[in-house]
């Protein structure tokens, strides 16, 4: 009797040890600094490329992602828009660009840059602690999608993504455009 108690208690110990150990994973929160030139404009979100055509790119966050949200570039915000659509579909499908979620737009000296974080099917909360107006530099960690799935971008008009769908992105640090001039 004792020994089978004993049994289903280390199990109980090792299931509550790998779910804590799995939420600590998730909610990780690196600082990341690039050093390349100020005016290349960096990924937001950690992830996987699963659209990329000119200046629109959409990127998958998996759950072994971190979902921490950097500023892609030396900006300020010029405005934040909640996104409903009352839509929670799986942010690995094309129909996921309708998701709720929350638009920011980062002026810079190169154009304006849209980032849209959107919620998934399962978990719906964003967190971002940005205000109008406040000045960001690139790599600042501005916002956190909670067990969430997409980030759509919309680079300045006279720049275009170098990215191909199925590349891993590192959030404030992978660069995202070439120049079109």
């Amino acid at each position: 009797m004792i020994n089978k108690i004993t049994k289903l208690f280390i199990l109980y110990l090792i299931s509550i040890s790998i779910i804590l150990y799995l939420i600590l994973i998730f909610n990780r929160s690196p600082d990341r600094i690039t050093y390349i030139n100020k005016n290349i404009i960096v990924s937001p979100c950690d992830g996987t490329v699963t659209y990329s055509n000119g200046r629109y790119i959409s990127v998958f966050l998996s759950p072994l992602n971190v979902h921490v949200q950097y500023a892609p570039i030396d900006s300020t915000i010029i405005d934040i828009q909640i996104v409903n659509n009352g839509v929670h579909l799986m942010a690995t499908k094309p129909e996921s660009s309708h998701n709720e979620g929350i638009r920011v737009t980062f002026g810079s000296k190169l154009g304006n840059i849209v980032v849209t974080q959107r919620v998934g099917f399962f978990v719906r909360r964003i967190i971002n602690n940005i205000n109008i107006g406040n000045n960001v530099g690139r790599s600042y960690k501005y916002g956190f999608i909670t067990f969430g799935s997409r980030v759509d971008i919309i680079l300045p008009p006279n720049y275009s993504s170098i990215l191909k769908v199925g590349d891993k992105l590192i959030g404030g640090f992978t660069p995202i455009i070439k120049f079109n001039f």
